[in-house]
């Protein structure tokens, strides 16, 4: 939206289209725009209006001042030129303290050309001589000061787990170092989820196993949804995760990760590339997967629920067009959790075969990143009922979409095997979470009557949307939604 209000404002002042601007043309001309002391947009400019609403928001920030708000995350940033164009905007409508502008980096790609991007602009004059740590941000020797913020969410639904996992581990790697080459301090924001889908799980596990250097004596995440309660609902809970994150923090910066092996980093690559592949095959280029979704799993039902703080899509469309909490909600409801393991199962099955286990083994054994990628999905393994999954689809899936089925199934069952063979258990967290492994063990059971409650309620919905008792279904529905997120623990 901050291109649209460039683009408007340069067609009518006479310079073309922004928009159609290569990317070094955006950076010279909002750098001299910067430089220049005279106003861009005209006092009574004629605009869209959503550009208005734009500027409006910014004419608010500068009434209201800067102190009332944080940072600027801009989502879905592609290029330096995003974020010069913010603080242009910041310029323009007079903001006498700039709020500081954080970069978000979403998708894959978005994540691999994320150091080409923040080079840009650490070599940008104007935007290095105008960069400050913020009032909360402790000086320790480090001027300026940057905050980049990556998105666990969309990376995942677009590339899929592992690809994703493995695209952050390596991004923070190349933005640390030109932090350190160019001595500027970064300070890296992580957007996680509730979900393990959406870069969610025990947050100290997550800390120590970030790349040498990217955790210094501080770091921000998001805590959202119901994991705000999980977490700090209670005094003595809350107090239990400061201190999880104080010492994970403390120790990830005390005493960083060995950087892993050239062989580590090979396997790890195919892995990521082989995942990925499978997994855009089956959800984006399989022509009846968006048929199947909908089909086996509660997805078109919980948009008429009054959930969640944003629409469950950008725009229309397909899988690509759906936000990641929708996405990953519908799938915890039926117990298949795909999301989350689609693609790996046929990455570690196509090693094993190759006769890599033993390295494989040795990855998880010495090299923290890979042993707490296995070790949460197989805490999301725990939660996933294959049983409960095809009872939905016993039900709701129409028979020719059971091939797609067959291959969603075939993808569990690789992936399952193959996490058994690497950690040598037969039970998924045997060895390094036995508590977890008991207390899933425990409460996951009681959620199946729950979930065959609502494979029925949803039956009954969709046979006859006239259904004389429509309303009572809807809040059964409902409820059945709160007791399944309740028992796996998060909701998208």
């Amino acid at each position: 939206r901050h291109a649209e209000v460039l683009d408007e404002v340069t067609s009518f002042l006479g310079l073309g289209s922004y928009r159609t601007w290569s990317e070094d043309t955006k950076i010279q001309w909002l750098t001299n725009e910067l430089h220049s002391k005279r106003p861009l947009i005209p006092s009574k400019f004629p605009c869209s209006a959503n550009v208005q609403e734009v500027l409006d928001v910014f004419k608010m920030i500068a009434e209201l001042g800067s102190e009332p708000f944080g940072a600027y995350v801009i989502s879905m940033t592609t290029s330096a030129s995003d974020v010069l164009a913010v603080r242009l905007l910041q310029k323009e409508a007079g903001i006498a303290e700039h709020l500081r502008v954080v970069p978000l980096f979403e998708t894959k790609e978005d994540l691999e050309n994320s150091p080409g991007c923040m080079e840009l602009l650490f070599k940008n004059s104007w935007y290095r001589s105008n960069l400050s740590s913020p009032p909360q941000v402790p000086n320790i020797g480090w001027q300026p000061h940057q905050e980049v913020m990556l998105g666990y969410s969309d990376s995942a639904k677009d590339a899929g787990r592992l690809a994703s996992v493995w695209g952050l581990h390596k991004a923070q790697e190349a933005l640390v170092k030109i932090s350190k080459d160019t001595g500027i301090k970064l300070n890296l924001f992580h957007g996680r989820g509730g979900s393990v889908g959406r870069g969610g799980g025990p947050q100290y596990l997550a800390t120590l196993s970030q790349p040498a250097g990217s955790v210094q004596g501080w770091m921000r995440v998001t805590v959202q949804g119901e994991v705000i309660d999980h977490y700090f609902g209670l005094p003595s809970i809350a107090s239990h995760t400061m201190e999880r994150y104080t010492t994970s923090v403390l120790k990830a910066t005390l005493t960083p990760p060995e950087p892993p092996s050239s062989d580590f980093r090979d396997v790890m690559e195919r892995l990521s590339e082989g995942s990925c592949a499978q997994y855009r095959h089956l959800v984006y280029e399989e022509p009846d997967f968006i048929e199947y979704f909908r089909a086996a799993t509660p997805d078109f039902e919980l948009k008429g629920l009054n959930l969640g703080s944003r629409p469950s899509k950008r725009k229309q469309g397909g899988i690509e067009s759906l936000r990641a909490i929708p996405w990953i909600f519908a799938w915890t409801q039926t117990r298949l959790q795909l999301p989350v393991w689609a693609g790996v199962g046929t990455a570690l099955k196509k090693e094993i075969d190759d006769g890599k286990l033993e390295q494989l083994r040795q990855m998880y054994k010495d090299w923290p990143f890979f042993r707490s990628t296995v070790e949460l999905l197989e805490m999301v393994l725990c939660k996933t009922s294959k049983g409960i999954a095809q009872y939905y689809e016993s039900l709701l899936v129409p028979e020719d979409l059971v091939e797609i089925s067959d291959k969603v199934y075939k993808e569990l069952d690789d992936t399952m095997s193959s996490i058994q063979q690497i950690t040598g258990n037969h039970e998924f967290l045997a060895s390094s979470n036995e508590a977890s492994r008991i207390a899933i063990a425990s409460r996951v059971p009681l959620v199946d009557p729950i979930n065959v409650l609502q494979a029925n309620v949803l039956l009954r919905m969709r046979h006859d949307e006239n259904h004389p008792e429509m309303q009572e279904l809807r809040d059964a529905f409902a409820i059945t939604v709160q007791g399944v997120a309740a028992g796996m623990g998060w909701t998208g």
